[in-house]
């Protein structure tokens, strides 16, 4: 005679699934998570928020000590008086430092420590861009940048891409470079939603390069000096951003991300969820194209003046003195 087999009455049948699938979830949800917050070893995470569907209509600059200049109060007001539907927000160096410690007190107090800490204007500008960026998404524009009349902000991403790109940045180098040279994505005109993992990978990077610095010069940061740090460009400027961009995407997608992926650029292109444009859209003036190229390229988008107020000793605009 077979032994019938064990049968558990049905509402434990049914309890149990529901059990089994509630796990299932749990463990995805965990899972997709944790791919997607990038942080340091040992650094305390901080909580995700679900991305809108476009980025947010914010214009981000930066004061120096001088203000606005006559130049750089026509290259702003290009941006913003052409494009009204737009909030621009101009932060002074105690706005930035205030922005910082209610940002990141309570979930990353190390971010508010080190950028406290720093000394050099130049630092503590690239560092607010991306925090800013990370935190409440938007523009990040440059003083020295003007906007073309002709294209206003909204026409900026291809309808195609706006639900889909979390980070727009283009090209700075990529076309009409002799020889051997290293492509960089610009740093004057950054797009993004908020809490972008990408622009946190750029702060943690930063934070990473600081950390290997002041350790390598037993000093600490607000003894950091432009010397120590070398080029600029490299480590909060342009290069940092690009490399930092390469580490993120290729943690997202599970694969080795570099230029290959986006060179030669003659429209835009999707990689991820990030939106790299050609240099003709942000950087002009550094890339030049075959007469055919020109009829497949977007237009112009913006202008980059090249001011440099950063390139000196001080690493940060000289305050004028009163006459």
């Amino acid at each position: 005679m077979l032994s019938r087999s064990l049968q558990l009455p049905k509402p434990l049948n049914y309890y149990l699934f529901i059990a089994i699938c509630t796990i299932v979830l749990v463990y995805y949800f965990l899972f997709v998570q944790a791919r997607f917050i990038i942080r340091a070893p040992g650094a305390p995470a901080i909580a995700q928020q679900p991305q809108p569907n476009s980025i947010p209509k914010l214009i981000w600059y930066k004061l120096g000590p001088n203000g606005l200049s006559e130049e750089t109060q026509a290259w702003t007001d290009s941006c913003v008086k052409n494009n009204p539907d737009y909030e621009a927000r101009f932060l002074t160096e105690d706005d930035g430092d205030d922005y910082i410690r209610k940002t990141f007190a309570e979930p990353r107090p190390d971010i508010v420590d080190t950028y406290l800490a720093l000394s050099i204007p130049i630092y503590k500008a690239d560092f607010l861009r991306y925090a800013l960026l990370w935190n409440e998404g938007g523009i990040w524009s440059d003083l020295d940048v003007s906007c073309e009349e002709d294209v206003r902000i909204d026409e900026w991403v291809p309808e195609i891409y706006k639900d889909k790109a979390a980070l727009v940045v283009g090209w700075e180098f990529d076309q009409g470079w002799p020889g051997r040279y290293e492509r960089q994505f610009e740093s004057w005109t950054i797009m993004a939603k908020p809490r972008s993992p990408h622009m946190m990978q750029v702060i943690e990077d930063i934070l990473q390069t600081l950390q290997e610095k002041t350790a390598e010069f037993d000093v600490s940061v607000n003894n950091i000096t432009m010397d120590m740090m070398g080029d600029t460009v490299d480590f909060t400027g342009p290069r940092r951003l690009t490399r930092s961009v390469y580490t993120s995407l290729g943690s997202v997608l599970n694969r080795t991300v570099d230029a290959y992926d986006m060179k030669e650029l003659v429209r835009p292109r999707l990689v991820g969820d990030v939106l790299v444009m050609p240099g003709r859209s942000f950087a002009a003036s550094a890339n030049t194209y075959q007469p055919e190229e020109e009829e497949l390229l977007p237009p112009q988008l913006v202008t980059h003046h090249y001011a440099g107020t950063w390139k000196n000793d001080d690493g940060g605009e000289k305050v004028k003195e009163n006459p």
